[in-house]
């Protein structure tokens, strides 16, 4: 048991307000069916981001918007082969980067 404590405790968040990404957007943000990838988290020190990043939120891999519910809120992302429901205001903790491929020309192709 105490190797899995210690294997849980020792990951890190790799959170910073200073993403390297141009094109970074809150997850909240992102259009549906447009793949990006987790770039950061806001708040890296609070609680709810550690949690998002339990539920597999991690930086570096692809997220991608399935649905919103009927009043837009909440929301249903895919991370990892799973369907995960956030609110829209815990996704907008999670900092997104919309890679080159998805320039506003395809953004607004797909939303059509």
């Amino acid at each position: 048991m105490d190797a899995l404590a210690e294997e849980l405790t020792s990951r890190a968040l790799v959170c910073t307000l200073d993403c390297p990404f141009a094109s970074t957007i809150a997850l909240n943000e992102l259009p549906k069916g447009v793949t990006a990838v987790i770039a950061a988290y806001r708040e890296a020190n609070s609680v709810l981001c550690r949690r998002l990043f339990d539920l597999g939120f991690h930086p570096g891999l692809e997220v991608e918007l399935v649905r919103k519910a009927p009043m837009r809120d909440p929301l249903v992302f895919r991370v990892a082969d799973c369907e995960i429901v956030l609110r829209k205001r815990d996704a907008a903790r999670i900092l997104v980067h919309v890679g080159d491929e998805h320039d506003t020309n395809t953004v607004e192709k797909k939303a059509a």
